[in-house]
């Protein structure tokens, strides 16, 4: 996955995918948004057919890299648990 750190403030994250797909930044956000101490997480695209996904993360105690990194983490988990439980119905 190719990414360009656009900003890293400690607090404040923004990420610049270089794809069009929105799909893996808009779950990233949406994980993010589990966490109470990201005040911000979301996804922008300056243009649909030609701009590139951009996420920004906001929070108010951990660092935001912590916070994307623990969301990455509960992603990777929800994944575990979604094929585990496909191959149970098998």
């Amino acid at each position: 996955m190719d990414i360009k750190i656009v900003r890293n403030d400690g607090k404040e994250l923004v990420i610049e995918f270089q794809s069009k797909d929105m799909t893996f930044p808009d779950l990233v956000a949406h994980e993010l948004q589990n966490d109470s101490d990201v005040s911000f997480a979301g996804v922008a695209k300056e243009h649909p057919e030609v701009g590139v996904p951009v996420l920004a993360i906001r929070t108010s105690k951990k660092s935001a890299v912590a916070a994307l990194e623990s969301a990455l983490e509960r992603i990777k988990d929800n994944a575990k648990e979604l094929k585990s439980a496909m191959s149970k119905k098998k």
